[in-house]
């Protein structure tokens, strides 16, 4: 591994090896999850089952995250960032590509949680990647890039499953397609991924952490953490919520798009507008992710996030309402969507790093287990509680309030320059 000097540690060329490896692998697992949400409309039919049942295919990733995060970020702990999440790699390889030998429904539920169980060890590493292998500069930029694989997962799960059905919406094709990649990035993952670098990248990798189960509660012990375990409830929630409810735009965009788009399915107008939330959401966890480190401020990029994301909700659905002919409905949805995922989502990569170097010498997967742990449970119970709403107004209300809360709590906190290591 060539290395560069730095003031006081080494940095290493190889990080990005690392990230890249570590990147593809969580890009598949997002893939795996995604896969029956895209193909919903042939996979009730083939399967024989309901549309209910299609969904569980992917909620069961959200719920399975509530029990493994403590069990996953203990595994982390305790084996290294190669080991520990080598075995979410392991599970998603063997149990992605045992998607495809059967076409009985309960042996692809029972092979798709054991791809869901998988997923923690490698979204509760995060940070643990930044931090073993990143210097302080780039940590925030390590963990959005991280973040952009997991969204560009999702993006192409979306767009390309579809193409994949074969005419008569046989899904076997894409799960050997998706279970492959499962298992040649394994491979690839378990030989050329390393846990660490000879010397440490910075200081908070220049430290000996344990993980206890008092050093979890003191986690929560630190009021500025409590803040953002609070904001990550909100937006994680809120952005979930959202792109789970894009068809609620479903009547606006069939009655209101141009008449030269009427050859063009509204299903697939979402498919384009969900797609847009997440290129916004990629290149805005890169850039911002870029700022936060080089200005090494993390307390107003939260902010701006938070009050982006109250603001952009609320648009979505009372920009009608404000502009009337200057552009179609469906161009300004798209354009909200944009900067809605381009502000919301930078939040997540910064929060996380945020989190690991105010919570230190805690392991870093522990807080970044945390965070995404409430982030999952924010997501399914906000879910739960819009779908029993009357009116999308309301829903979109709902999206707007609980932002602002979570800006109000953001304006709470402390900054990086309150916990820098001397």
């Amino acid at each position: 591994m060539n290395s560069v000097e730095t003031t006081e540690y080494k940095v290493y060329s190889y990080r990005w090896i690392v990230l890249v490896l570590f990147g593809l692998v969580a890009l598949v697992t997002q893939m795996i999850w995604i896969t029956f949400a895209a193909i919903e409309p042939s996979a009730v039919p083939f399967y024989g089952v309901g549309s209910n049942a299609i969904l569980m295919l992917s909620l069961v990733f959200m719920i399975v995250y509530i029990p493994m995060n403590i069990p996953a970020a203990m595994a982390i702990d305790k084996f290294g960032l190669k080991w520990g999440t080598g075995i979410g790699v392991i599970l998603t390889g063997i149990f992605g590509i045992l998607r495809a030998v059967s076409d009985q429904y309960h042996w692809v539920l029972i092979f798709q949680i054991g791809c869901a169980i998988g997923q923690p060890f490698l979204l509760n590493s995060f940070t643990k990647v930044s931090t073993n292998w990143f210097p302080e500069k780039e940590k925030a930029l390590a963990t959005s890039l991280g973040t952009m694989f997991v969204l560009l997962g999702v993006l192409l799960g979306m767009l390309i499953t579809p193409m994949l059905l074969i005419p008569a919406g046989d899904p076997t094709l894409v799960l050997y397609i998706y279970g492959g990649l499962a298992l040649a990035f394994m491979v690839i993952y378990l030989i050329f991924v390393k846990d660490k670098p000879e010397t440490p990248p910075n200081a908070y990798s220049d430290k000996t952490k344990v993980f206890e189960t008092k050093g979890t509660w003191d986690l929560f012990k630190n009021k500025d953490f409590n803040i953002l375990f609070i904001i990550f409830l909100f937006g994680a929630g809120a952005f979930n919520a959202v792109s789970t409810g894009i068809a609620q735009l479903y009547n606006s965009i069939k009655v209101l798009m141009p008449a030269s788009w009427t050859l063009i399915k509204p299903d697939d107008l979402l498919g384009i507008l969900g797609g847009i939330m997440i290129v916004g959401g990629i290149a805005g966890a890169i850039t911002l992710s870029t700022l936060s480190d080089k200005y090494r401020k993390r307390k107003p990029f939260l902010i701006t996030s938070a009050i982006a994301g109250a603001v952009c909700s609320l648009l979505f659905f009372f920009v009608e309402y404000f502009v009337k002919s200057f552009l179609p409905l469906y161009i300004l949805h798209c354009i909200i969507g944009f900067f809605f995922g381009f502000l919301l989502i930078a939040a997540l990569p910064v929060g996380l790093t945020f989190a690991a170097e105010i919570t230190h010498p805690l392991p870093e997967e522990t807080s970044n287990g945390w965070l995404m742990w409430i982030g999952q449970l924010g997501g399914i119970a906000l879910i739960g509680i819009i779908f029993g709403m009357k009116t999308d107004a309301f829903n979109f209300i709902i999206y707007g309030a609980i932002l602002v809360i979570a800006t109000i709590f953001a304006f709470r906190m402390k900054d990086l320059d309150a916990y820098e290591l001397k």
